[in-house]
């Protein structure tokens, strides 16, 4: 019998978190003046759904990684956060 007080919840909406699938090399950040040709997201980098896939970036999210950084990301290189796995 199921429960009243039981809600689904879709997981990749804004405010969600997500962690990288596989190491992520990324653009350079114009924002920043460094020499460095790119950054790179470790697996497991966890971040925030800021904004979810529009017309104009279709399969895109834009996630805020810790330490501030912000990238658009493809679906298939995020995946959602669920903590820590008690092995």
């Amino acid at each position: 019998m199921p429960s009243s007080n039981v809600r689904e919840k879709k997981v990749m909406e804004a405010g969600s978190l997500v962690e990288t699938t596989d190491k992520i090399f990324t653009m350079p950040s114009y924002e920043h003046n460094t020499e460095s040709t790119h950054d790179i997201l470790e697996p497991g980098t966890v971040g925030i759904i800021i904004e979810r896939p529009s017309k104009d970036r279709p399969r895109q999210y834009k996630i805020n990684f810790v330490g501030g950084q912000t990238y658009w990301m493809f679906h298939n290189e995020i995946r959602p956060y669920f903590g820590k796995k008690n092995v």
